[in-house]
């Protein structure tokens, strides 16, 4: 099917909220008179409507009996896939939903989508600039912003944009669950404002309102790639004006919203490769492992796996590139790989969600700074193309996600919390903080037979090699900066001396919210995993203080 029947179908599903009021009382789109719809019979109607089948492929999507298909009775088919053939003789007006009905934005209730019968996926993808300007900036400093990730203060004020920064988005849905995974390409940010509702949670909530609880504030992961070229979201190098924190929220809950009014059906398939040589640590041994597996997570045709969609990827290098001295607003590497990618592909989207990028820097190479930006990404990009080239197909369809809170008491002799807590943009109220206790989230997805984590900072490998040791998957996918930033995720808490007597001239102890956070998130992420039914072995013994710690999330 070619891009304008998959475009149909994309803007049906993002449509069918309001449609599914005006079903009919016969199943319309029913083709094989099976009392349900399924995507295939949808798809039937597409091409029907676009001439390239004949109305007799399905006599029950013409319900106008005109011997065409139409918008608008395709728009009742994707109602009844979504919500079920109404019913055939016992149904009465007032028990179908009306055009008034405010919707709730709860996931059980109102219309439920039915699995996939092939087995397969829906995947949507997309991206909307976030660049600052005068506009967006509420007319602040001429448009410029404050760069964040080196130093402290407000030191480096930009001076112009080296290339549009973005907010890309990728959607999957098995027909019943659907998960949204973004990453913003700035700083980092946090889960809540001190200021107003531009966290990732209130971003994840105004996702679950935007899609009528299609897509649950649970099933929403946003990222930072952390670029130190990007817009200081988070307060500590200069912060940013209410109206551009409104706007990238708004952006971000754009990008979830175009992907999913995007999703078609598609195949996933993976792949990895080994990139250590781009990347290296800053420690020396014990604490000198990163995690150089670059992986990928490709949608493709569901006839042909050559015939890619999108693709997702997963990294671990720091996004600093670019030196202290370039005052260009830049994503960095992985918005310029990113952008490599798509053209290379003849994509419309790729998304790079960082990954485990505590104390892993990139092996930078000599040149300007515009130079070595291209030409590391260039190295980036060309070991995904790599990875393209040595695809795995997933099996399964199942999507199940949790997330859970941890509360860690704040311990860096390095930093003040009175200090820290003025100078950032975090929220310093419940349950974000309380008492000197920073709550935070932690999430786990299943995805067919892939596992994927989302930890709030910049996590160390060794919770990354720990959940592909204990966790039986596929492929481990670890999203860094997600839902939160908390600084570095030290991990294990026995290293971290080493960490420490390298401060103050190496930030990563002073930007720690204490010694055994990496450890914490870490063994949240195997409650979490747990939760979604995976049967992993018996926790280290350090899990045992936090294993009876209350996990729900907070209203």
């Amino acid at each position: 099917m070619g891009k304008i029947a998959f475009w149909i179908l994309g803007v049906c599903v993002a449509a069918t909220f309001s449609a599914a009021a005006a079903r009919a009382q016969s199943c319309t789109g029913d083709c094989d008179g099976s009392n349900q719809v399924t995507v295939g019979e949808i798809i039937t109607m597409v091409n029907i409507a676009l001439d390239n089948a004949n109305v007799s492929g399905c006599v029950a999507g013409d319900t106008n009996h005109d011997s065409a298909i139409t918008i608008d009775e395709i728009l009742v088919a994707v109602a009844n896939a979504l919500s079920g053939c109404p019913p055939q003789a016992t149904a009465t007006p007032t028990s179908m939903p009306t055009a008034t009905t405010t919707p709730s934005l709860t996931a059980t209730s109102g219309p439920t989508w039915t699995p996939i019968p092939t087995g397969g996926f829906l995947v949507g993808a997309a991206k909307r600039d976030i660049s600052p300007d005068l506009e967006n900036t509420g007319h602040s400093r001429n448009g410029n912003v404050y760069l964040g990730g080196f130093g402290f203060g407000p030191s480096r004020l930009s001076q112009g944009i080296l290339a549009p920064i973005h907010v890309r988005a990728w959607v999957i849905s098995n027909g019943t669950d659907t998960v949204a995974f973004a990453e913003n390409e700035t700083q980092g940010a946090f889960a809540s404002y001190k200021k107003g509702p531009w966290g990732h949670h209130d971003i994840a909530i105004a996702v679950e309102q935007a899609t009528q609880g299609r897509i649950t504030h649970d099933h929403v992961v946003v990222g930072s790639d952390h670029s130190h070229s990007g817009p200081d979201t988070s307060g500590v190098f200069g912060g940013l004006p209410n109206a551009y924190l409104q706007f990238i929220k708004d952006q971000t809950v754009g990008a979830i919203t175009d992907a999913f009014a995007a999703l078609q059906p598609a195949q996933l398939l993976t792949g990895t490769i080994d990139a250590t040589e781009l990347i290296n640590s800053q420690f020396g041994p014990p604490m000198d492992q990163v995690d150089g597996e670059l992986r990928v997570l490709v949608a493709a045709d569901p006839a042909d796996a050559t015939h890619l969609q999108t693709v997702l990827i997963n990294y671990s290098a720091h996004a600093d590139v670019l030196g202290a001295d370039n005052l260009l607003v830049s994503s960095d590497w992985p918005g310029v790989t990113a952008t490599q990618v798509e053209q290379a592909l003849g994509i419309d989207t790729a998304v790079v969600m960082v990954a485990d990028v505590g104390r892993t820097q990139p092996n930078r190479p000599d040149g300007d700074n515009a130079d070595k930006l291209n030409a590391y990404s260039s190295e980036v990009t060309a070991k995904v193309l790599s990875a393209l080239d040595h695809l795995t197909p997933q099996s399964g369809n199942d999507i199940k996600g949790t997330q859970l809170f941890l509360r860690d008491q704040y311990n860096n002799h390095f930093l003040d919390l009175l200090l820290l807590t003025t100078a950032i943009s975090r929220s310093s109220q419940p349950p974000w903080l309380d008492n000197g206790v920073i709550g935070t989230v932690v999430s786990t997805f299943q995805i067919g037979d892939l596992f994927f984590a989302a930890v709030p900072g910049e996590s160390y490998p060794a919770v990354q090699f720990a959940l592909e040791g204990a966790v039986p998957a596929a492929r481990h996918f670890i999203f860094g900066l997600a839902n939160d930033q908390l600084g570095y995720l030290i991990a294990p808490q026995e290293g971290y001396p080493q960490i420490a007597a390298s401060a103050p001239s190496n930030d990563n102890a002073l930007f720690n919210v204490s010694p055994a956070i990496g450890d914490h998130v870490m063994c949240t992420l195997f409650k979490a995993a747990r939760q979604i039914g995976y049967t992993l072995p018996d926790d280290p013994d350090k899990c045992a203080v936090w294993a009876q710690e209350d996990n729900t999330v907070p209203n």
